[in-house]
C-alpha cells in the first residue's frame, strides 16, 4: 500500500487526553467519554473534523499522549475538563485504514517497519493524526497522518 503525500494547514483541536499503553483498550474508553462531552465545545469548525492526536515521544514504557478531539474555529469557552491543541502546518504522509479496530495496531506496525521506510521519508517530529470524518461513520474507515521531512 502507497501512502498519498499531503499538506496540511494549522488547525485548532479541543479535546481529551489520554497518557498509556492502551493495553486495555483505554482509547475507546477516551472517545466514548469525549462523545459524550462533544456538545459542550462552543466553537466547533463547520468541518466537523474529529482527530485522534499523538503527539510527543513514546516513553521507554511504551506510554504515549493521546487527545481525541474535534477541531475549532477558536479556543473561546473551552470546558474545563479539555485541553487545547494546535496542529501546525507539514507534510503528512496519509494512509487510509478500513478495517476492524483490533487489527489497527498491525496495520501502524506495518507502516512503520515497511511503508514509511519504503517511501523515501523521514518521520518529522510532529504529532500524529487520526482523521474521522463522515467515512468512518458510514463505513469504518479513516485516514492516519503521520508526519514526514
Amino acid at each position: 500500500m502507497e501512502g498519498k503525500i499531503v499538506n496540511i494547514q494549522e488547525f485548532k483541536a479541543v479535546g481529551m487526553t489520554y497518557f498509556g499503553d492502551n493495553q486495555n483498550g483505554e482509547i475507546p474508553g477516551l472517545w466514548e467519554a469525549f462523545n459524550k462531552h462533544y456538545k459542550d465545545i462552543k466553537q466547533k469548525s463547520k468541518s466537523m473534523r474529529f482527530y485522534g492526536i499523538c503527539d510527543g515521544e513514546m516513553d521507554s514504557e511504551g506510554r504515549f499522549h493521546y487527545t481525541a478531539c474535534a477541531e475549532v474555529d477558536s479556543f473561546e469557552d473551552v470546558p474545563q475538563f479539555m485541553e487545547t491543541k494546535v496542529v501546525q502546518s507539514g507534510k503528512y504522509v496519509v494512509y487510509t485504514y478500513a478495517g476492524a479496530i483490533k487489527d489497527l495496531g498491525g496495520f501502524y506496525e506495518n507502516i512503520f517497519s515497511q511503508w514509511l521506510p519504503a517511501s523515501g521519508y523521514e518521520m518529522d517530529c510532529r504529532p500524529q493524526l487520526e482523521l474521522y470524518d463522515e467515512r468512518f461513520m458510514r463505513n469504518g474507515e479513516f485516514d492516519i497522518y503521520i508526519p514526514i521531512k
